[in-house]
């Protein structure tokens, strides 16, 4: 069991830590380039920030069942199966390279009809456009 010393020192490394935290934060110390710097560090990792746009679509995007209707009603799009591409945005993104070439196969899904079946409402066309950015990127 913790002591009441060892509990007041821990808030005090706590407390300590958060007044660095603050004074680099207030003082622009702690920044050191930002978002350029993000994106050019995880860019050839494809961890790309989603725009506003994007960010909107994620609840939709999330609802996803894998129930397969999208499947029967339009099929694959290239090599994917459509229910693995409803939830390909949250796969490693080290592997959208992947998933890019199967969607760029010969076979072409009518996303339209397949978001129309969905019983949630997954926007695919939205979904397949999105992972092609964060592929290609």
């Amino acid at each position: 069991m913790a002591s009441s010393t060892d509990r007041a020192s821990a808030l005090s490394r706590l407390a300590a830590a958060y007044a660095r935290h603050q004074l680099r934060r207030w003082t622009g110390r702690g920044s050191r380039g930002g978002a350029g710097r993000a994106e050019r560090i995880y860019k050839p990792e494809h961890y790309l920030a989603l725009t506003p746009e994007e960010r909107e679509l994620l609840p939709a995007m999330s609802r996803c069942l894998n129930c397969g209707i999208c499947a029967l009603v339009a099929g694959r799009l290239g090599d994917a199966y459509l229910p693995d591409l409803s939830s390909a945005y949250l796969r490693p993104l080290h592997l959208l390279p992947m998933l890019r070439s199967d969607l760029e196969g010969a076979g072409h899904a009518d996303l339209e009809a397949a978001a129309a079946a969905c019983p949630v409402g997954v926007p695919l066309p939205a979904v397949a456009a999105i992972v092609r950015r964060l592929a290609g990127g």
